[in-house]
């Protein structure tokens, strides 16, 4: 890994160039799962008793396993981008043609973490009722709902930061499965996590700046962001210097198997 956060982000810039459109497009094409699912949890698991609130919420887990698919040909989808190949829609639903199954042995674990991170803010919103309290006991529940959610977020971003690499991982090799691509993220991002933050950090200002567009400006920011991180993940593969054991000069990262021991003594 030999460039920054300014290499990165320039090269992602690039990639973009003339494709705008289609990032938004794809971006919006893999994220409709979650928000179909989200309407059809509630129409279709109507109430609030905790049947209906545990049917739901199995229902938006399968929902969410399906839309990783889509989030891994977007993944796909921006690596044509970024190395200058043909990129088309179809991308999005490129892993649906090539052993999905894969994708959901590590959605599956993603998934389960995310899980076990909320459980503490699901069982306070599902185990208590603040309706028929006093205004100052409904405030006091909100607060502890709201810390529990931060604390859980922070929780599974600390969690999940090594993983973040096993979508492109499984994008870019077919021949790789689901629990080799989390083995294999958590040794690339090995000494690497807290550059990723930095580069997550150094978004605020344009989120906020976003925020102050109604939001709209998120339409290119969130393909821009991952663009960037794309970037990210090539150069870790040392695609920019061509000199990072472990990767394939048709464009993508060996197996442990296929990378052997020089691989191995890097990692």
């Amino acid at each position: 890994m030999s460039k920054n956060r300014k290499f990165w982000k320039s090269h992602a810039k690039e990639s973009l160039r003339g494709r705008w459109g289609l990032a938004i497009l794809g971006m919006l094409t893999a994220s409709a799962m979650n928000f179909a699912g989200n309407y059809l949890a509630s129409g279709l698991f109507p109430g609030e008793s905790v049947p209906a609130l545990v049917l739901s919420q199995v229902f938006m887990f399968i929902v969410s396993l399906i839309g990783m698919i889509l989030s891994t040909g977007y993944c796909y989808m921006l690596l044509n981008m970024s190395r200058g190949r043909r990129a088309v829609l179809a991308d999005v639903f490129y892993l649906f043609r090539n052993q999905p199954d894969r994708v959901l042995v590590a959605g599956l674990v993603v998934s389960l973490l995310d899980t076990v991170v909320m459980l503490p803010l699901n069982y306070w919103t599902i185990m208590t009722n603040p309706e028929a309290q006093t205004f100052e006991a409904q405030l006091a529940w909100l607060q502890t709902a709201m810390l529990l959610l931060v604390l859980g977020m922070i929780l599974g971003i600390l969690i999940k930061l090594p993983l973040v690499l096993t979508f492109y991982l499984l994008a870019d090799n077919p021949e790789m499965g689901g629990v080799e691509a989390l083995k294999t993220s958590i040794r690339l991002m090995r000494g690497r996590k807290w550059k990723y933050v930095v580069l997550q950090l150094s978004y605020l200002p344009l989120v906020v700046l976003s925020v102050f567009t109604l939001y709209i400006a998120f339409l290119w920011l969130l393909p821009y962001m991952q663009a960037v991180d794309t970037a990210f993940y090539m150069d870790i593969l040392g695609e920019f210097d061509r000199t990072e054991p472990g990767y394939d000069d048709g464009g993508g990262y060996l197996s442990e198997s296929s990378a052997g021991d020089d691989y191995n003594a890097e990692a």
